[in-house]
């Protein structure tokens, strides 16, 4: 059950519990104001008769007509033996008094009998207050009477019927009733209206902090006209707002600490390929080293110095292929481990293409290959131009090693969205199926019997790898009918660059 639900019965019983205690207390009080009313109004009566009958006698029956009319109040004299004289209701002849022992008594037939039922506290010798009942019957007339006693020794007996007294009592009871009723309905009508009020920012503040449990900081309690809970609902708010900043630092560190336990692990596996690839790149160069640095002492000794100096020149070559080995892998780990940083700058994506063809001429013309550059020379790209200058190379030198047949090398660019994608396509076999994803892996070779002969490592496409995931772009590889493409993404740029300016590479 809801506080409001709660509180609404509560005061709504206790209201009910006050409403039945005033009908009652009503009820009672009412009846008892009534009597003394009446009582009152029996005990004036009774003095106005007695002024009557001591200063006027002779118009005594005209002033007892009009004390009955004033008080509503009916009239019996006794005399002193217990004869009756005078009845508001006795109708027959009646003496004008003053009253004595031969005044007219009312004949005893037609006297009203009475029983006693209730026999009122005395207020001294003179006069006291009866309640009587006409007849014998429980539902008979019931009448509140006040008898006096006059100095001359006659009896008075004035008397008030009981039931229009219970009546005005209950009538007043049920009007009392009703309004209660009436005013019953309004006060819980405000009630409700309070309470909803007064326990619906509760209810709000309840909703907000299960948000809060469940990591929801995006709602907030509304401001409330009551004091107490407005100062509440602030507090709410500002333990949301403390509990969103520290969730918001800790979900950072805990972020930070992500990135730095996968850098770590990157290193670690970084270190694990290094220490593997150079331990079995090296074995072969190293053993050769080994026996031909055996070869020129024996030939030293000897004195053979020309075999001695080719020897030299082997050892020298195989030195200069672990040197480059070792640059690769450096080069490797510098873009996996997170320490490089690119720096982007606006470049003429051809003048890349054209620099390395101009560097790698000579190679190109022992080897007899067909370059063309058919990058449009208006597409600018953004990014770090060493890292696009190293993909480049390694896509072209890829190239140059699998040129066959016609010996063609194809450089071409397109617009795809935002971005520019540069194909290096050369003529020759296709990649096997086999080998298509694997030629990404670092040492792996898919021609094992060119590679020593040509110093090649399978290191050149893990490092374009490398390259392109620390910049966010794709790259790819696909076979053609007369060759393969190899591909790579680099951001555009809308931006011109001044005719002639080269990038740096």
């Amino acid at each position: 059950m809801t506080l409001s639900k709660r509180l609404f019965r509560v005061i709504s019983v206790i209201l009910l519990l006050v409403l039945v205690a005033i009908i009652f207390a009503t009820e009672k009080g009412l009846e008892g104001l009534y009597l003394i009313s009446a009582g009152l109004a029996t005990w004036r009566a009774s003095d106005a008769v007695e002024l009557a009958y001591d200063r006027s006698p002779q118009t005594l029956m005209d002033q007892l007509d009009e004390v009955e009319s004033d008080y509503d109040v009916g009239l019996e004299i006794l005399l002193p033996n217990g004869g009756l004289v005078y009845a508001t209701y006795y109708r027959g002849e009646m003496d004008n008094g003053p009253y004595t022992t031969d005044s007219i008594v009312i004949p005893e037939e037609s006297r009203r009998k009475y029983d006693v039922i209730d026999d009122a506290d005395n207020f001294g010798d003179s006069f006291h207050f009866e309640l009587w009942r006409l007849g014998h019957e429980p539902s008979s007339n019931e009448y509140l009477v006040f008898i006096r006693q006059f100095s001359s020794g006659l009896t008075m007996h004035v008397y008030r019927l009981r039931s229009p007294v219970d009546t005005n009592a209950r009538i007043a009871v049920v009007f009392i009733a009703v309004l209660t009723m009436i005013l019953l309905s309004i006060a819980l009508t405000l009630i409700f209206i309070f309470v909803n009020r007064t326990t619906k920012p509760l209810i709000e503040m309840s909703r907000v902090t299960q948000d809060m449990s469940k990591l929801d900081f995006t709602q907030k309690c509304e401001p409330s006209n009551v004091e107490e809970i407005d100062q509440l609902s602030q507090s709410i708010n500002d333990m949301g707002q403390s509990l969103e900043t520290a969730l918001a630092d800790l979900s950072r560190q805990n972020e930070k600490l992500q990135q730095d336990i996968e850098q770590e692990r990157t290193i670690e596996q970084l270190r694990s390929a290094f220490i593997n690839g150079v331990s079995h790149e090296l074995k072969t160069p190293i053993a050769i080293i080994s026996g031909y640095a055996e070869g020129v002492e024996a030939f030293l000794e000897a004195g053979d110095a020309e075999k001695a100096s080719a020897y030299c020149r082997t050892i020298r070559s195989e030195t200069d292929r672990m040197n480059n080995l070792v640059l690769k892998l450096l080069e490797i780990i510098k873009y996996e481990s997170g320490d490089y940083q690119p720096v982007a700058e606006n470049f003429r994506i051809s003048d890349i293409f054209d620099d390395w063809f101009l560097r790698n001429e000579k190679i190109l013309s022992e080897k007899k290959i067909f370059v063309e550059n058919l990058t449009d020379p208006s597409f600018i790209g953004h990014a770090d131009t060493f890292m696009v200058a190293t993909v480049a190379s390694n896509y072209l030198s890829n190239a140059v090693s699998h040129a066959e047949g016609e010996k063609r090398i194809t450089v071409n660019t397109e617009r795809v969205g935002n971005v520019f994608r540069v194909s290096v396509f050369n003529t020759g076999k296709p990649i096997a199926d086999k080998d298509i994803h694997k030629i990404w892996d670092s040492f792996y070779r898919a021609d094992k019997s060119m590679s020593r002969a040509q110093g090649r490592f399978g290191l050149g496409l893990a490092v374009v790898v490398s390259i392109q995931r620390l910049q966010n772009m794709e790259y790819g590889v696909r076979n053609e009918p007369d060759g393969v493409t190899f591909w790579f993404d680099i951001e555009a740029s809308d931006a011109d660059l001044p005719d002639g300016e080269v990038a740096a590479t």
